[in-house]
């Protein structure tokens, strides 16, 4: 069987409750590249690490992609990431340092929704 492979652009989709299937999958992805690290009290470690933060986008984009790839793979053990990529943005929007992850992933052999 071969294996498909997703992509999960980050946008405003609400949490929704009881999430099922790919959309659980992908609501975790979400929650992940949403979340600072030492944000949440009973994993400090959880998520993104924030390191980008005031840092010059085109220095640190390819340890934001390694930083949430290894985030992603521990938190949501259900995928396997094949990328993760960055939006483009308007001159405005890079001033403003907003950063869109885009994340190519597939589940896990064996895994079942």
């Amino acid at each position: 069987m071969t294996k498909r492979t997703e992509v999960l652009t980050l946008d405003d989709s609400p949490v929704t409750i009881g999430a099922t299937g790919m959309d659980s999958v992908r609501q975790c992805l979400r929650t992940i590249l949403r979340t600072l690290t030492y944000s949440v009290p009973l994993d400090r470690g959880f998520a993104n690490d924030g390191n980008m933060i005031d840092s010059p986008a085109p220095n640190k984009t390819a340890q934001l992609a390694a930083s949430l790839i290894d985030a992603i793979e521990k938190y949501e053990p259900r995928v396997s990431v094949a990328s993760v990529t960055f939006e483009a943005l308007t001159k405005e929007q890079h001033m403003q340092g907003i950063v869109r992850p885009v994340v190519r992933f597939s589940l896990r052999e064996g895994v079942e929704l």
